[in-house]
């Protein structure tokens, strides 16, 4: 098992007694996780045709300021909410009549009725007024956005569960030989999912991230709630690199969040086969430095979940809930209609599109990144003392380190502008390790005497290769070299067709590999620790051929 501190999509954990102690999850939609992450059970966890433990990576037990334990409960120095109004609360109703009844007063009142009542009218009245901190929830999560720590690792928790001696998980017991087990952190999952989706000796595979973002644009996430907590969430970048050296972990993710782009969030429903059936535009309800009295990480913006609980449901006292959903919890900076818990009771509207649904939001990619990235979708909760946590991986390309200047059109073969393929890659700033590569191999100088294509690896290709390049010889490296060269052709990315092989410089053959949107070049030598070169900019054009850039090195067959 990993060793990672904090890192995403953390593991299965025992729930804490607290007022809602139920099976509660929600997973990132946009960009989409690998398989493994979104179902851990592989479908074999399924309960009456429910998997109830898909996409349960989280930390629970968790509170402000406070230490997170397996077994629950909180200390001392739980922080007070620095949310400061009532609209930034998702479940600002939290009792009702008959609640006392139930397990409130038995877990908090030593079942004393009459003393649940009193104090929960009065901190009901609080709340009402505007005094947040009196919530029964305001010690989870939400309340101090980002501030609740996660824990690493099962601890003894799912040991005890399994030999019969400590609690439940999440309420029930996960089944034996889960795949991957209960307690597993999700960053050990996102490493095995990475290195098996790695290009294999056959080539039939390809990387693992298709998703290619450009630094500075606007894209897009999404998230989907099964179990609705409320509170809020964010979306926050580090670099692939910490995975791979095992510390991937907050303190990254915190260093690099991604900002909103705007104001607005989507609320889209989509039918089996991919039509788009509802798209509602909704104000969203942003909670920063400005509106608060403090998040994590300091100047980051948290947005509260677009989805409104309902507002009558409470739990009893064998842990089932009953009363209808017939009204949300909250209306502005939600869409009209859609309200509910996910799986305990949905406004009409929501019921009919369960599981059919996203909420999406525009976000900008930070300037100057460049690169593949964990992607960390992060959820705290407000019902429940749980931070729930979900991965991706992108890679994303900075225009600044494109090859050329980013405009094919620029460079027309019947131009006085037209630029030689060696002008192009020696004056490009993230190119100087295949700019010194060609000419120590004395090859830029052919370039210039027949029509080429060419396949050119950044700087970060030929870093991250390095270990495999240093020991080779001269000839082995200028036969890599020539692998990344077509002669006599002038191949544009609409010419590379998926699957087909092509007949390269050095005699061997490359083969085009596509997925979804995402187009990679795969050599015999692209195995499971090469892996495919994904295509990340096309059609640069200089006097005699054109260019396209990969994320790796290309590698014909060894031996």
């Amino acid at each position: 098992m990993m060793k990672f501190s904090n890192a995403c999509l953390l593991r299965i954990a025992i729930t804490s007694s607290v007022v809602l102690s139920v099976l509660g999850h929600a997973r990132l939609v946009d960009p989409e996780g690998p398989k493994r992450m979104i179902n851990p059970c592989s479908g074999e966890c399924a309960v009456d045709g429910v998997d109830p433990y898909n996409v349960n990576w989280f930390t629970t037990g968790t509170a402000p300021g406070c230490k997170a334990t397996v077994g629950g409960g909180f200390c001392e120095e739980l922080l007070e909410p620095t949310l400061k109004s009532i609209d930034q609360l998702s479940n600002p109703k939290f009792y009702f009549d008959g609640d006392c009844d139930g397990p409130v007063a038995a877990r908090h009142y030593k079942n004393n009725t009459k003393v649940c009542a009193k104090d929960m009218e009065y901190r009901q009245n609080e709340v009402d007024k505007g005094n947040i901190s009196a919530s029964i929830y305001a010690g989870n999560p939400w309340f101090v956005p980002g501030t609740a720590p996660l824990r690493a690792g099962p601890g003894d928790g799912f040991y005890l569960v399994t030999h019969g001696e400590g609690g439940i998980v999440n309420r029930d017991r996960p089944p034996k030989n889960m795949d991957p087990p209960a307690g597993t952190l999700g960053s050990t999952v996102l490493s095995w999912e990475v290195n098996m989706l790695m290009q294999n000796a056959q080539g039939d595979s390809v990387a693992a991230y298709p998703t290619v973002w450009t630094s500075g644009e606007i894209v897009e996430g999404s998230y989907a709630i099964n179990a609705n907590h409320g509170g809020g969430h964010q979306y926050r970048l580090c670099p692939l690199d910490n995975l791979i050296n095992n510390t991937l972990d907050e303190t990254c993710f915190q260093a690099t969040v991604m900002e909103f782009a705007s104001d607005k969030s989507l609320f889209i429903v989509t039918s089996d086969d991919g039509t788009t059936t509802v798209n509602i535009t909704f104000d969203a309800m942003d909670i920063n430095d400005d509106n608060t009295d403090g998040v994590m990480p300091k100047g980051s913006t948290w947005r509260k979940l677009g989805i409104p609980p309902c507002k009558n449901i409470s739990q009893n006292n064998d842990g089932s809930f009953s009363g209808n959903c017939t009204e949300p919890q909250f209306t502005d900076h939600a869409p009209p209609g859609y309200y509910g818990y996910g799986a305990f009771g949905n406004s009409p509207d929501l019921e009919a599109v369960l599981y059919h649904w996203k909420v999406v939001d525009e976000l900008k990619v930070p300037e100057g990144l460049n690169g593949d990235y964990v992607v960390s979708w992060r959820w705290d909760s407000e019902q429940t003392p749980q931070v729930w946590t979900q991965c991706a991986i992108v890679t994303i390309v900075d225009p600044e380190n494109m090859l050329g200047d980013g405009d094919s059109d620029d460079n027309d073969n019947n131009s006085d502008k037209c630029k030689s393929l060696d002008d192009i890659v020696c004056d490009g700033k993230d190119f100087i390790l295949f700019c010194d590569a060609s000419k120590a191999a004395k090859l830029d100088s052919s370039f210039d005497k027949e029509t080429w294509t060419f396949f050119i690896p950044n700087d970060d290709a030929f870093e991250k290769a390095g270990e495999t390049l240093e020991p080779l010889s001269n000839d082995t490296v200028n036969n890599i070299l020539m692998f990344h060269a077509i002669p006599g052709k002038i191949l544009n990315s609409d010419d590379l067709k998926c699957g087909e092989k092509i007949e390269m410089f050095n005699g061997d053959s490359s083969r085009t590999k596509c997925i979804n949107s995402a187009m990679y070049q795969n050599g015999a030598g692209n195995t499971q620790l090469m892996s495919s070169p994904q295509i990340i900019q096309t059609d640069i054009k200089f006097c005699n051929g054109v260019a396209h850039v990969v994320d790796g090195v290309m590698f014909p067959k060894f031996g």
